[in-house]
């Protein structure tokens, strides 16, 4: 077996003329951005824990032909001012060559242009909304559906297959929120009608007064946000509202969702909850990664496969690139390694490729209910 070379050759990145830049790297730095506190951290620290995962097994691979990669984990707190200043020290590294977020869609948007203008590549596995690949942002590439397939295919489902007519909509006031309560509402006007919109305030935590006002001639609810939908499904509950609750995949998140709802998600009439990925064991080798997951952090509550794969995609892109390359690739080489590649992850059926935008091609949503203390998968949404 041949010894593996470090390529610890030259290096240049978007930044060129500088001298860091044309370092020789001992290591390959992989950056993750999300917020690994707040109320969004189940979503970042299950990113991280995925990503960190991969990397651990591509390590013990022997890397990139031995040269060791390194996660890089820094708290964006959800918050836009914070998520640039992240951006930037992300930039400022010229040993990161690609990064692994955000989770928020208005901090990924409001990234975007500062990831563009250093040449770094950015994988999200979950950040929704259309703008996040609509903006022209030439390095950002999106693993998950949009929010206006999501929003319009839900809409469509609950009326034609569940017979809604009359929603309820709410969002939380963020850009995921308001964009895919947007979506929703313009999917539901083609069939139905939409009684009242409403807004809430993230981190709250009564809605007792806030359900007491709602109209009493709707036939489903739908919220657009993340944590907050536990708290007004079991409020509608405790108030004798049995109509059902629908959410995005913001609600899509075993502990926030269920177990904070108390139970509240199997009465009534029961919930419908969008997945932006099939239940782990159906897609090959899925199963096996959860069982790795889960054995290393414990259960997975949703985006973890996702997270996983947009890791393992940008590995084989840097990996790729320095093959062509002979040497350490630059960023712009990441990029278009990216761009062109095709890679069989564990989150989707069909190989990850890119649109022009750079949304994958293979990305589908699912719809779920609950059993129990789980999610189970009943349907699938098509385009």
């Amino acid at each position: 077996m041949r010894a593996h070379t470090p390529l610890i050759v030259a290096f240049a990145v978007a930044v060129a003329g500088s001298a860091a830049a044309q370092m020789p790297l001992k290591e390959v730095k992989i950056g993750i951005g999300g917020p690994l506190t707040t109320t969004s951290a189940g979503f970042g620290v299950e990113m991280r824990q995925a990503v960190e995962l991969a990397i651990d097994e591509r390590n013990s691979a022997s890397g990139l032909d031995g040269t060791k990669i390194v996660a890089v984990a820094i708290d964006d707190k959800a918050d836009v001012e914070t998520g640039k200043t992240v951006a930037k020290a992300f930039c400022d590294d010229p040993a990161v060559l690609g990064l692994v977020g955000h989770v928020n869609s208005g901090v990924a948007i409001a990234t975007g242009k500062i990831y563009m203008d250093c040449g770094l590549a950015v994988i999200t596995p979950m950040a929704s909304n259309p703008k996040v690949t609509e903006s022209s942002f030439a390095t950002m590439f999106r693993l998950t559906n949009r929010d206006d397939r999501k929003g319009p295919g839900l809409a469509r489902y609950l009326i034609e297959k569940m017979g809604k007519r009359r929603a309820l909509v709410i969002d939380d006031g963020t850009p995921y929120g308001v964009g895919l309560a947007d979506q929703f509402v313009a999917g539901f006007g083609a069939g139905g009608t939409i009684v009242d919109r409403k807004s809430v305030k993230v981190g709250e935590q009564n809605f007792a007064e806030f359900v007491k006002a709602w109209p009493k001639d709707f036939d489903v609810v739908f919220f657009a946000g993340i944590r907050e939908g536990a708290l007004i499904l079991k409020e509608m509950r405790d108030q004798g509202l049995t109509q059902l609750f629908s959410c995005g995949d913001g609600c899509w998140d075993t502990k926030a969702f269920i177990l904070a709802a108390g139970g509240a998600a199997t009465k009534g009439e029961g919930v419908r909850i969008l997945s932006a990925a099939p239940a782990l064991g159906e897609v090959p080798g899925s199963g096996e990664f959860a069982a790795k997951y889960m054995a290393k952090y414990g259960p997975i509550n949703n985006y973890a496969a996702s997270s996983y794969d947009s890791a393992r995609v940008l590995m084989a892109a840097i990996a790729q690139a320095a093959k062509a390359r002979k040497a350490m690739p630059t960023r712009a080489d990441v990029v278009a390694s990216i761009r062109g590649s095709t890679f069989q992850g564990v989150a989707y059926a069909k190989p990850v490729q890119w649109t022009e935008k750079g949304d994958n091609k293979s990305a589908v949503i699912f719809v779920n209910t609950v059993d129990g203390d789980r999610f189970k998968q009943i349907d699938q949404i098509g385009e």
